[in-house]
């Protein structure tokens, strides 16, 4: 009897465990590994912020010995927690929307698997979503001397405030300091910059955490040009002087004019504007003392006056008048009376010229006549040319054609 109740139990307890018997079922329960753990926590979360989001990326942890099921992804404030992102095990990544520009946020991760959640993960840095401005707006510039002032009208702020600007010169390939101008100016005035030299300017907008598009302009900061050096030179040809001058400083920009001053006893009697870095002053009168300067002008207006400079317009000597030779044995003399016109200069002296054999001759006298001595004694007949002198050169000469008488045998 009793051990007929003995294999009853044995009986029923075997049906249980193998599912036999009324209430049984064929569903099996989840097969665990004899060594599966909690996964251990993520690493290495990183934050980027973008427009009113950020995006958290994070390496994927060891499991534990049962595959992850989902990632929780914690966002933190000043105020603390802020929410729970919960994101699929496929994929280490979650973009976590729906956050305020501005504020800085961190985030940490906790993984799960079927034996439940690790310890949460370091929290990453604190990043502060934000919006990038648009680019500053009709950027101008102003050059003056060694000067150049920057001028533009605000950056749209893309719903953020706009911090500051960052303002920053190149010169040719070299990048200059940068500077930074609150948000409430919308302009920068650069000195002591080199005229002639351009430089380009790149203009950025910055709300405190990014920065806009460039705009940027090339100015050239300039000044007057510099004082011309003047020379002047009367025209033999009478009534004129020519003058010629050069500027070694441009100011920085093209010189576009030149202006010449005529003055007579101090008082200014013509103006002559020329692109040319010469003029020919004429309606002159001869012997008469005039003083010259000039100016030179560019986009920044006229420069200072050359210094002021005498010259005398003049004429040469007309040819000496009734000229005459007589030849004899072995030498020949000459007689002129002085030249009709002078033009302002004194006759100073006579030259008188040949040539013989090939060689020129000249011959210099104070008086109007000659005796000659030194002619070949040969009958030749030769051309001689007579001209006066005065402080304007010699002028046109009067030609005779003399020759001395051979020696009688």
């Amino acid at each position: 009897m009793l051990n007929g109740r003995i294999r009853l139990v044995a009986a029923v307890w075997l049906g249980v465990v193998l599912g036999w018997g009324c209430g049984g079922s064929d569903a099996q329960p989840p097969i665990q590994g004899p060594h599966a753990t909690l996964p251990r926590a993520p690493s290495l979360v990183i934050a980027v912020p973008g427009d009113g989001q950020v995006t958290v990326t994070w390496d994927v942890p060891g499991d534990g010995g049962s595959a992850l099921l989902d990632y929780a992804v914690h966002v933190y404030s000043d105020e603390g927690e802020v929410r729970v992102v919960t994101v699929p095990a496929s994929e280490p990544r979650a973009v976590v929307t729906e956050l305020a520009n501005g504020t800085a946020y961190a985030f940490s991760v906790v993984a799960r698997n079927a034996r439940g959640r690790s310890v949460a993960s370091e929290r990453s840095d604190r990043v502060v979503p934000h919006v990038t401005p648009g680019a500053v707006q009709n950027l101008v510039a102003v050059e003056s001397d060694q000067t150049v002032t920057l001028s533009w009208d605000a950056a749209d702020d893309k719903g953020m405030p706009l911090d500051s600007y960052f303002v920053t010169p190149f010169f040719e390939a070299r990048e200059g300091e940068t500077v930074r101008v609150p948000a409430t100016e919308l302009g920068k005035t650069f000195h002591s910059m080199t005229n002639g030299m351009a430089v380009r300017f790149v203009v950025v907008a910055y709300n405190g955490h990014a920065r806009g598009p460039e705009a940027s302009i090339e100015a050239t900061p300039f000044t007057t040009p510099g004082v011309p050096v003047l020379t002047a030179e009367p025209n033999a040809g009478g009534g004129r002087v020519f003058l010629t001058w050069r500027v070694d400083d441009t100011g920085g920009n093209p010189i576009t004019s030149y202006r010449v001053t005529v003055y007579l006893e101090g008082e200014v009697i013509r103006t002559v504007e020329t692109f040319e870095t010469r003029a020919s002053v004429e309606s002159l009168v001869n012997a008469t003392t005039y003083q010259f300067t000039v100016e030179a002008a560019n986009a920044a207006g006229w420069g200072q006056a050359s210094e002021r400079i005498a010259a005398m317009p003049t004429r040469y000597p007309s040819k000496p008048r009734n000229a005459t030779c007589q030849g004899g044995h072995g030498w020949i003399s000459f007689g002129w009376e002085p030249p009709e016109f002078d033009y302002g200069h004194p006759v100073t002296g006579y030259r008188l010229s040949t040539v013989i054999d090939g060689d020129s001759a000249d011959w210099y006298t104070t008086d109007p006549g000659y005796h000659l001595t030194t002619i070949p004694n040969d009958g030749r007949a030769f051309s001689f040319f007579i001209a006066a002198g005065s402080a304007a050169g010699f002028g046109e000469a009067a030609r005779l054609q003399c020759s001395t008488w051979p020696d009688r045998p």
